[in-house]
């Protein structure tokens, strides 16, 4: 009597809990993962920042295409001297003697009296400009660089949304793999409780022993554990999707079922992923950028000429030495070096270095993206085939445990053999989500190295 109260009790519970959470599905978003992943585009900081360093990128680039215009700037100064340079042609010490004739005195008289060179005061300013005529190539090659580095960040962020798409493909169907198993292991308390309530009324009609109540018994504690960890696995699953939307209360509503759909040859995403992948690209971007830079190295032994000119412009002061200045100029200056402290043959050297150094990476970088395209591809094509080959393991367990329930119910069976029909059943369907879920990640992964995610969704459809 006791321990049918006990499992009227334990029904009662699950049916209060299932009532209870079909309410909070009831306010639950379901999204599918082409929504879900435009969300995750729109919201996700770590692209977010890829996009602004291509945007700072683009910003570096369109300035370095300014070094083609001239410097033109302004000069001004202003000086005040201790005193005023002044100059006296005739010392003041000598006699000073009278010629009667008026022109020789008065031009006599004012060669005695200081002449000022320069006040104490003084205002100059000029405009000046720098225009470089001949670099040997700095310019160029800098223009090309700064472009380079655009088209590198382009590559960065393409790799960090391939990156991303892999990862959140892992957290949504990590939740629909976590609430099917939830399923199923809820299916299975349901049913080692149906059990144990059978084995209670055998055991009272005399048909079965007391060890057969407590195998069911046991069986049913276990399956109860197992359905908690469930349900634990399920709340984690589903919070990290909605930290990865940055949302609450979604669900997902795409399933584990593969299409039919077959995969292309293996040789096409092998082709695809070496014609594509960002990283290959991103090595080809740092060659150009090594070939870039021993061209600037080489610039270095090179003469540099550029124009220049200025137009001065002073206080109008009446000083001699003023007066005097030209008030613009116009000319061409060159720099050659024949001896400098800057190791320039050896970093023109090093950079030639750096460009075989990034081309071996390369090619050690396409065979091993080669040999990661073929693993996943089979791993893609097994789990497919492992998929469809466990619905007849399936059906076989059913068949199963529904012969040992009714060889059960007539005493020609043991509540062990119900027991491991049931954990028969619900194995081969754990199993067979469980390899779904790796075949659409192995997927996932395979269209990520080929760069071709958005043929993703005509897989799950």
């Amino acid at each position: 009597m006791i321990k049918q109260t006990f499992v009227k009790v334990m029904f009662a519970l699950i049916g209060s809990i299932s009532i209870a959470q079909g309410q909070d599905i009831a306010l639950l978003t379901p999204i599918d993962i082409k929504s879900a992943w435009e969300i995750v585009v729109l919201n996700n900081d770590a692209l977010k920042a890829q996009s602004y360093n291509l945007e700072r990128a683009q910003k570096v680039a369109l300035g370095s295409k300014l070094s083609f215009l001239p410097e033109i700037n302004f000069t001004g100064v202003y000086l005040y001297f201790d005193q005023a340079a002044t100059h006296q042609l005739i010392p003041q010490n000598l006699p000073q003697t009278g010629t009667n004739i008026p022109p020789i005195d008065s031009l006599l008289t004012s060669l005695s009296k200081p002449i000022t060179f320069l006040q104490r005061d003084v205002m100059i300013g000029a405009f000046n400009i720098i225009y470089p005529l001949y670099t040997g190539g700095l310019r160029a090659s800098g223009i090309r660089l700064a472009e380079i580095a655009k088209k590198d960040a382009q590559e960065a962020l393409r790799l960090k949304k391939l990156a991303t798409f892999e990862e959140f493909i892992n957290i949504y169907y990590g939740d629909v793999l976590a609430k099917d198993l939830q399923e199923v292991l809820e299916q299975d308390y349901d049913a080692s409780q149906l059990h144990y309530q059978n084995a209670l009324n055998l055991e009272r009609s005399g048909q079965v022993a007391h060890i057969e109540v407590l195998s069911s018994q046991v069986a049913s504690d276990k399956s109860k554990n197992k359905l908690h960890q469930a349900q634990n696995a399920y709340q984690s699953a589903n919070l990290a999707l909605q930290t990865a939307l940055n949302a609450e209360n979604m669900i997902p509503s795409s399933t584990l079922m593969l299409s039919s759909q077959p995969l292309k040859d293996e040789e096409y995403y092998v082709q695809k992923t070496i014609a594509s992948y960002p990283v290959l690209q991103s090595f080809d971007l740092k060659i150009e950028s090594a070939i870039q830079a021993t061209k600037m190295a080489r610039s270095t032994f090179l003469p540099q000429i550029a124009g220049m000119g200025s137009y001065i412009m002073t206080d109008k002061q009446d000083s001699l030495l003023i007066q005097a200045m030209p008030s613009w100029y116009v000319g061409i200056g060159v720099r050659m070096p024949i001896i400098t402290p800057n190791a320039r043959i050896q970093k023109y050297q090093a950079s030639k270095l750096a460009q075989l150094e990034l081309e071996s990476l390369k090619s050690q970088a396409i065979k091993d993206l080669t040999l990661l395209v073929k693993k996943t591809y089979k791993e893609a094509v097994y789990a497919r085939e492992e998929y469809k080959s466990l619905e007849s393991s399936i059906a076989l367990a059913k068949e199963n445990l529904k012969l040992q329930q009714n060889a059960f119910k007539q005493g020609m069976a043991t509540s062990t053999q119900v027991i491991d029909a049931q954990n028969m059943l619900q194995n081969a369907i754990i199993e067979q989500k469980t390899i779904a879920y790796k075949a659409i990640i192995a997927l996932a992964k395979l269209l990520v190295l080929s760069d071709d995610i958005e043929s993703f969704y005509q897989y799950q459809q």
